[in-house]
C-alpha cells in the first residue's frame, strides 16, 4: 500500500508509471507486472475516486455551514463544492490507480502467468519464506 500511495510498482517499487498525468503505462518498466490484470481492472480505481470525491464535498459542505452558521453564502459554498468536485478526481486520479493496484495485489496475490521478471516477490511473501526455511526452532531463541 506504501509503494501504491507513492505512484510505484507495488511489486518491485518502479516510480515514473505515468507518461502523462493521466497516462499510465500498461507494464511496469522494471518487473514486467501488467497493471489491468483482468478486464475492468480499473473500476476499482475509479470507485476510491468518486468516495474521495463524496468526501471532499461532503467536507467542504459541513465545514462551510458551520462556519458560516447562521446565514451561509450558498453560492461560494455552491462554487466551492463544483471546485471540489472537479479538482480532486483529476489530482487523485495517478495515485487512485497505483493504490488500487496495490489493493488488487493484496487481494488476489501474484501468480506464475502474471508475466513477472524472475526476482520480484512482495515482501511479505519473501519474509515467510525465511521463517518456513529457518525451521520453528528459530523462534525459540
Amino acid at each position: 500500500m506504501r509503494r501504491g500511495f507513492a505512484k510505484h510498482c507495488p511489486v518491485c517499487g518502479q516510480g515514473q508509471l505515468f507518461r502523462q498525468w493521466v497516462r499510465m503505462v500498461e507494464v511496469c518498466p522494471r518487473c514486467g507486472l501488467h497493471f489491468q490484470r483482468v478486464p475492468g481492472h480499473w473500476l476499482g480505481s475509479w470507485f476510491l475516486n468518486i468516495c474521495l470525491v463524496q468526501t471532499v464535498v461532503v467536507l467542504i459542505l459541513i465545514i462551510g455551514v458551520a462556519a458560516t452558521y447562521p446565514d451561509p453564502p450558498m453560492l461560494v459554498l455552491t462554487l466551492l463544492t463544483v471546485l471540489g468536485a472537479i479538482a480532486t478526481p483529476l489530482f487523485f486520479f495517478p495515485y487512485s490507480r497505483t493504490i488500487w493496484c496495490a489493493i488488487d495485489l493484496a487481494m488476489r496475490p501474484l501468480e506464475f502467468d502474471d508475466g513477472v521478471a524472475p526476482g520480484f516477490e512482495l515482501e511479505d511473501d519473501v519474509e515467510a519464506v525465511h521463517r518456513s526455511e529457518q525451521g520453528p526452532d528459530s523462534n525459540a531463541a
